[in-house]
């Protein structure tokens, strides 16, 4: 039931496949104090880079269609095709569906997929600069990104706003730091922060969380540990409950759930990171004009399905 149920909270939202399975993982390890091997440990955290480097891409070249810039659009479309190829490769299929599971991963990582995967991560360490470039170079661009969209650091902390729209507006938090698990507490990366609240901010912090997901997965796996794969979850000895918060490429996401005393999920709560940015996308687009609801919009890159968890 719990690899079920792990399944199911991985397709809940598919561009943040990873980030649901990783977090329903920990708050089923919460409850039945499971401590996970350390080589399912870094797995996970390489698939959470994979996932969070394929969807800014994805967002950047977006961003740039949506203010009529089609060449940044296809060319980070190369750079996101090639990501999720070597994750298909590595992990047998390209979100990495049911590669996560209650006590550490489904299956492993072997030489091939670690080749595939620097592969990957080479290309868009030669190419990626090369678009930043073009992206601050291109003064049609600027004038569609500068001023538009802007989130007031004040109402991004009410809100809670997380991910890429509240660090382009101030707020300085990220799961990773502000409440690290395995294996990020042992991983040196920085932190990307800004306080213009525009469009052009969000691209930005994609930007340097582009950087530094390319330097953690090379790091990850020049430190991947041997070891087992995964634990047996124990039996529940009566109800339990767990709790825990991941990373996703759009902010915290959050799982809470009570087990049974057969093991069996009885009750499961899933918070998106889009429940707090919704509201702030409406306040946003006030004052700007109709076309630039697009670009709001694409800046945002809220969940549908994940806002009706």
């Amino acid at each position: 039931p719990l690899d079920r149920a792990a399944r199911i909270a991985g397709r809940t939202s598919g561009d943040s496949t990873v980030a649901y399975q990783f977090a329903f993982a920990r708050a089923v390890e919460a409850a039945l104090e499971i401590a996970v091997p350390p080589r399912a440990v870094y797995l996970r955290a390489l698939m959470a880079e994979l996932e969070r480097l394929a969807n800014h891409l994805g967002d950047i070249g977006a961003i740039c269609n949506d203010a009529s810039f089609a060449l940044m659009h296809a060319h980070c479309g190369v750079l996101r095709e090639q990501v999720l190829r070597a994750a298909g490769a590595a992990f047998g299929h390209r979100l990495m569906r049911d590669a996560i599971c209650p006590g550490g991963v489904a299956g492993d990582l072997t030489e091939p997929g670690a080749a595939v995967i620097r592969t990957a991560i080479t290309e868009i360490h030669r190419r990626f600069p090369a678009l930043v470039e073009l992206y601050d170079n291109t003064a049609s661009l600027q004038d569609r990104t500068v001023s538009t969209g802007i989130l007031r650091p004040a109402l991004a902390r009410l809100y809670a706003a997380g991910g890429y729209v509240g660090r382009a507006s101030g707020r300085d938090f990220d799961v990773r730091r502000a409440f690290p698990y395995p294996p990020y507490e042992s991983l040196a990366f920085e932190i990307s922060l800004r306080d213009d609240g525009d469009v052009n901010a969000r691209v930005w912090v994609r930007i340097r969380e582009v950087e530094q997901s390319v330097a953690l997965v090379t790091r990850i796996l020049d430190s991947l540990p041997g070891g087992p794969l995964d634990v047996e979850p124990p039996h529940a000895n009566g109800p339990r409950e767990g709790m825990a918060m991941v990373e996703g490429f759009r902010g915290d996401v959050l799982v809470w759930l009570r087990l049974d005393g057969q093991g069996n999920v009885a009750r499961c709560r899933l918070r998106d990171p889009s429940w707090f940015q919704w509201p702030l996308l409406e306040a946003i687009v006030e004052g700007n004009i109709i076309a630039d609801f697009p670009i709001c919009n694409k800046s945002f890159n809220c969940s549908y399905s994940g806002h009706d968890l």
